[in-house]
């Protein structure tokens, strides 16, 4: 009975298909993840201080020591202090000691619930010891749709690779 009544109208099954094929095109596309890195230029570490954020996962630590070491750097997690000021992360490293560390990497993760926890948007950003200034950052937001569902581990090394 909706077929007739489409065709009463002049539209026809195929171009219906079509419309509402490039909706959802255009809908998914909408919703893609998006990454941005930034890689080391010449100076890139040998050796990291990744400096932890209580607030965040622990896995992620783990993750990227992998990352790191896949590149054949050695790393030593440090403590530092993480504050959200004016929508971005102030860090503190009081009192860690960087010797023997050409940078130290920051990271910020988030994760929310959708039918599954997933990891919604990650961020790894790494500074020279000595001139403080941003060597390399990758940073990682998900789309809306279902390709927000992967395996964070993965992800964070993959970010890790695409710095070098």
């Amino acid at each position: 009975m909706a077929a007739l009544n489409i065709k009463k109208k002049g539209i026809n099954m195929k171009t219906l298909k079509i419309t509402v094929a490039a909706a959802m095109v255009a809908t998914l596309a909408g919703c893609a993840a998006k990454q941005d890195i930034t890689r080391f230029e010449t100076n890139k570490p040998k050796t990291v201080c990744i400096a932890e954020h209580k607030a965040v996962k622990e896995g992620v630590i783990d993750a990227m020591k992998k990352g790191f070491a896949k590149h054949e750097v050695e790393t030593r997690v440090i403590s530092a202090n993480y504050v959200l000021k004016h929508q971005d992360y102030q860090t503190e490293l009081s009192g860690s000691d960087t010797t023997g560390c050409n940078a130290v990497a920051y990271y910020v993760a988030n994760w929310r619930w959708d039918l599954a926890l997933y990891m919604a948007y990650a961020n790894i950003w790494v500074k020279d010891v000595e001139t403080n200034e941003k060597i390399a950052q990758a940073s990682y937001r998900t789309g809306g749709g279902l390709d927000k569902f992967i395996n964070a581990e993965e992800k964070i090394i993959e970010l890790i690779d695409g710095m070098y």
